[in-house]
């Protein structure tokens, strides 16, 4: 893989997420973070491409046409959080120089730990390659549309145009969007989904347990450390079943459903947490919003889980804290799970 290759690549799968990020939060909290933005980002740009490709299968676009209207799309939207947060770019990075707490010995040993261990864990998915026997469909088909230039038209498997779209597949692309994003690079298809794709999707998972860290333990470095060190020694250890978490994270994590697995149903419960214990008035509600088109995106398991999901928080706030507002809300950032449900049970 080329060098420029790689700068494409940090631009299109670090970047564009970060600053697309920046404008979905500008008005969540007074307390701006770049692993927040880089995490809503992604939900964003999900949300987008979910938006974009599924009408472009109904209508027969065209790859080129699809990718090149969600380029502008996500280009527009970085470049406006850009603008939206050029105080708050200044603010961060000043921040890292002034005003800094003492750090302990026994904390920089920890935080140095948990960021080998997920440095790590990136170095392996980036220099060995694991194969699926799923990847037959989901790397064919990606790889297909590539090719011919066409959106779930021809079958993977035998070449031979669909005589009905795949609906299990149709209303959650995940593989368009990876041919989008090998094209907008420039690599083929299996070199983005076996070695540039898991190294940055590994990254934003550890980034949303680090939320979860932050959230759970309140800027205690030292706790937040050990939770993701223990969190690494799970995902680590877990391939003893297929099933699991961190097998779909650190094994085929270029599949739809193991991104959401090991990263989208984390980041939901997350965003759930910090709506639970946020005070009246603060924000979120747009990048949980964004997060169930996102979870649609990946996997029609999505569909339904992320809404029990959110269901599920709804009803917390509905029983326990009487919070109908929350729950209003909750409901409304279900409502793209429900239109794509309907339409699955209509086509299929």
């Amino acid at each position: 893989m080329r060098p420029i290759d790689w700068i494409y690549a940090v631009l299109w799968l670090l970047a564009v997420p970060t600053a697309a990020g920046m404008a979905l939060t500008r008005y969540t909290d007074k307390r701006k973070s770049l692993c927040f933005s880089v995490v809503c980002g992604y939900a964003g740009l999900f949300a987008v491409a979910q938006i974009i490709i599924v009408p472009g299968i109904f209508l027969k676009a065209s790859l080129t046409t699809v990718m090149w209207i969600y380029r502008i799309v996500a280009l527009a939207a970085a470049a406006l959080g850009v603008l939206l947060s050029l105080r708050d770019i200044k603010e961060m990075i000043v921040g890292v120089f002034r005003n800094r707490k003492p750090v302990k010995t026994s904390e920089r040993v920890l935080l140095f730990i948990a960021i080998l261990l997920v440095v790590v864990q990136m170095a392996v998915a980036l220099i060995m390659v694991h194969h699926d026997a799923d990847d037959s469909f989901y790397v064919a088909s990606a790889s297909t549309a590539v090719y011919t230039d066409t959106i779930f038209v021809y079958d993977p498997y035998t070449g031979i145009a669909y005589k009905q779209l795949p609906s299990r597949y149709v209303l959650s692309p995940f593989p368009i969007y990876e041919a989008i994003l090998a094209q907008t690079i420039g690599v083929e298809v299996p070199y983005l989904v076996y070695t540039v794709f898991p190294v940055f999707m590994i990254g934003l998972a550890y980034l949303v347990y680090w939320l979860w860290a932050d959230l759970l333990f309140d800027g205690d470095r030292k706790q937040q450390a050990l939770f993701m060190i223990f969190i690494s020694a799970v995902l680590v250890f877990s391939n003893y079943s297929v099933y699991t978490a961190g097998t779909f994270l650190l094994l085929r994590v270029w599949q739809g459903k193991a991104v959401l697995a090991g990263i989208l149903l984390p980041a939901t419960a997350y965003m759930c947490a910090r709506l639970m214990t946020r005070k009246p008035g603060g924000g979120g509600w747009p990048a949980l919003f964004c997060l169930q088109l996102a979870a649609c995106l990946v996997s029609s398991m999505g569909i339904i889980l992320s809404a029990l999901m959110v269901g599920l928080y709804a009803f917390v706030c509905g029983v326990c804290a009487w919070d109908w507002k929350k729950v209003g809300k909750a409901l409304f950032c279900c409502a793209p799970n429900l239109i794509f449900a309907i339409i699955y049970i209509v086509i299929r």
